[in-house]
């Protein structure tokens, strides 16, 4: 969509007024790159502008029937007048000429990520040949819900299906825990990476093997990036959630690493149409452009598809919803902590495996306020992954 910024500021010192028009700037250029927006120009209110007289607005109005744009964003609608009758007529306004108005601060998009009963019957067709969990995976999900389980009962459990078990070896004997010694047992491997990091490496594991790359397929979507993206973020939000919470929660790693399992669905079982959401929405850092291009070509997103497969699966209530909100975590269904920590760890990989450098414009204000995180707080966090991720290699050989 081709949209106009407009800034206006009636601060009396000239400085005051230079500045916050500066910020009002940076900030629709923010919400633009976030919602997938093409910012042709942002016009700011000349000093001459007073409440009664705007001229960049009486111009914009005016010519609204032949105007380039379909939208304009502002910082708030009560920008464009101090009178709530009056702002409601130029918005109105210019919705007659087909453009509508978006303040970053007011609007929110959750009307284009709903999707319908219908949608849902018609994802639900598609997954309809979608294998179940393998057995082992259920069994090892159960014994560490186990409070009395031991690790001999579990690693007899892994060490039945020879698979598994090779790829829980690579991982653990990986540069990335540096053991000095090969670790040779995976009773071993348990009591090193202990049962909740065992269980997420498993139920992952077993569910990325059921969808590896169909050599039959194009595949625009990069599954060596997608199985490192999973695995920083199961890092990433285990060590935030110590940070912030002092203690550790057993699903934190498996609902982290699983968070993007719905693109593996569309992927594979709506690969063409998923082909096209990738050339749209090519910058993933910024979760909304995503959204609305899965909902354009898919009629539903990856969250919500996840969260239909994995209650499917009978996963436990915590990991669908994790899946299910980890854009938006303050709507949590009773998981709010941990969803947002998951949060948190998806922004934090991205930054560092895809650009490589910190920002703080990606993170959702309300969510950040929400926790009292400061960016220097943020900052911290990133800087502290950023070694982590860097003793990560050969990440591709545990998935396959």
């Amino acid at each position: 969509m081709n949209v106009i910024g407009y800034v206006v500021s009636y601060t009396a010192k000239k400085e005051d007024r230079e500045l916050e028009n500066k910020l009002q700037k940076e900030r629709i250029e923010v919400f633009c790159k976030k919602n997938g927006f093409n910012l042709l120009t942002v016009l700011v209110e000349p000093e001459e502008s007073r409440a009664d007289y705007r001229p960049n607005l009486i111009k914009l109005l005016n010519n609204a029937s032949k105007s380039k744009f379909t939208g304009m964003v502002v910082y708030e609608f009560e920008r464009l007048a101090e009178e709530e009758d009056i702002k409601n007529w130029i918005i109105q306004e210019f919705k007659k000429y087909g453009i509508q108005l978006y303040s970053i601060t007011q609007t929110t998009f959750d009307e284009h990520f709903q999707e319908s009963e219908e949608k849902s019957r018609s994802i639900k067709q598609k997954v309809r040949d979608l294998p179940s969990l393998p057995e082992v995976v259920t069994k090892v999900t159960e014994l560490v819900q186990n409070p009395n389980s031991s690790a001999l009962e579990l690693s007899t459990i892994i060490s039945q299906d020879s698979g598994l078990t090779s790829r829980v070896l690579r991982l653990v004997n990986s540069a990335y825990y540096g053991f000095p010694k090969q670790i040779s047992s995976i009773q071993h491997a348990i009591m090193i990476l202990g049962f909740t990091t065992i269980k997420g490496l498993v139920l992952s594991s077993s569910i990325f093997k059921m969808f590896s790359p169909k050599n039959n397929l194009v595949n625009a979507f990069d599954y060596k990036n997608f199985w490192k993206h999973s695995l920083m973020t199961a890092i990433a939000s285990k060590n935030i959630y110590k940070k912030l919470f002092y203690e550790d929660d057993e699903n934190i790693f498996s609902a982290a690493i699983l968070h993007d399992i719905g693109k593996l669905i569309l992927d594979q079982y709506d690969h063409s149409n998923y082909a096209n959401v990738l050339a749209e929405a090519q910058n993933q850092i910024y979760s909304n452009q995503l959204l609305k291009a899965e909902q354009k070509y898919c009629e539903v997103t990856h969250p919500f598809i996840g969260h239909i497969v994995s209650e499917g699966w009978n996963l436990p209530p915590v990991l669908s919803d994790v899946i299910k909100y980890h854009h938006e975590p303050l709507k949590s269904e009773g998981h709010e902590r941990i969803t947002t920590v998951v949060y948190l760890g998806n922004i934090i990989s991205r930054l560092i495996l895809d650009l490589n450098e910190f920002s703080i414009d990606v993170f959702d204000e309300a969510i950040t306020q929400h926790l009292g995180l400061s960016e220097d707080y943020l900052r911290e966090i990133y800087d502290e992954l950023r070694q982590e991720a860097e003793k990560i290699e050969d990440l591709e050989s545990f998935f396959k």
